[in-house]
């Protein structure tokens, strides 16, 4: 084999290494900085993350939270909950008294939903339990992509 076959047949192998391939597009979403991981003392199978997630598109970003899933190493769904919020906010109705239907911005007030620019960002949490056989680290999947949650630290 020719220097210029073994050099072409080397570069192409190499560009397939890493990343997830070549000719993948970047994920739609990352944190945007470094998110905090943390377990409850006394609920060792409980965690949350808290952090900022970015819009890395040129389009603006629809996101529903109910469609975001948290998943064990395995791939496993855990029992979780997520939201584009830092900080508790209650809707207008008690845990058992839910209308079929919220208007928009109070999806948006409670984090329900987010529309998200390109290149901006926005708060984000997530809060899971891990079952019987399910086994850490965990990753935020948001349909489209994943966001990889470092390990918790103690409370």
């Amino acid at each position: 084999m020719s220097k210029a076959a073994t050099l072409l047949l080397t570069s192409v192998a190499l560009a397939g290494c890493g990343g997830g391939g070549g000719s993948h597009a970047p994920a739609p979403l990352a944190w945007d900085g470094a998110p905090k991981a943390f377990k409850t003392p006394g609920l060792p199978h409980d965690g949350v993350v808290l952090g900022k997630v970015r819009n890395t598109t040129k389009r603006t970003l629809h996101l529903k939270a109910s469609t975001l899933l948290v998943r064990d190493t395995s791939g496993r769904r855990l029992r979780s909950s997520a939201a584009f919020t830092t900080t508790y906010a209650h809707g207008l109705f008690g845990a058992l008294q839910q209308p079929g239907h919220l208007p928009r911005l109070e999806l948006q007030r409670l984090g329900k939903i987010v529309d998200l620019p390109p290149g901006e960002s926005a708060p984000f949490y997530a809060a899971w339990h891990l079952g019987a056989g399910s086994r850490a680290p965990v990753k935020v999947d948001y349909g489209s992509g994943t966001l990889a949650v470092p390990s918790p630290s103690g409370g």
